[in-house]
């Protein structure tokens, strides 16, 4: 006797649609969150090296914190999100309910400590950080413009 594989009904396929709509979204926004911090970070670095001095770069160096820690608040919430599709895609008799967004319940949660220390937020962020630190230091303890 041969099983058939589970066939969603369009219910439940367009539930799916809203979830990856959801999860797109919120990879969109992180995306963009990662090109103001390379702009802003950049730029305030940029302008520090160039005279503006150290209290400029060490901004720079809290800007970096500050979008390190909203682009770690989107990408929690997205993978929130993909475990709420995940568990809504799976056999009926697992099912959650159709059309719930409510991912606090649903969703298997993950620290934000995990993912603010996620490989790729370590590297772009980190980056920028260490990057940071050592021009904040350097021009502490030489005042003069480097470039």
């Amino acid at each position: 006797m041969s099983t058939s594989p589970y066939v969603p009904d369009d219910a439940r396929i367009k539930h799916l649609e809203l979830l990856q709509a959801t999860v797109n979204r919120l990879g969109t926004n992180s995306f963009l969150i990662k090109g103001w911090a390379m702009t802003v970070s950049g730029g305030l670095t940029a302008a520090a090296m160039g005279g503006a001095g150290w209290p400029v770069a060490l901004i720079a160096l809290m800007m970096t914190a500050g979008f390190w820690l909203l682009d770690c608040y989107y990408l929690e919430k997205e993978r929130l999100f993909r475990s709420l599709y995940e568990r809504s895609s799976i056999t009926p008799a697992d099912r959650i309910p159709l059309f719930t967004m409510d991912v606090e319940r649903y969703a298997r949660p993950e620290p934000w400590r995990l993912v603010a220390l996620s490989r790729t937020m370590s590297l772009f962020y980190g980056t920028f950080t260490v990057v940071g630190i050592a021009v904040t230091v350097l021009l502490m303890t030489h005042p003069a413009p480097v470039l």
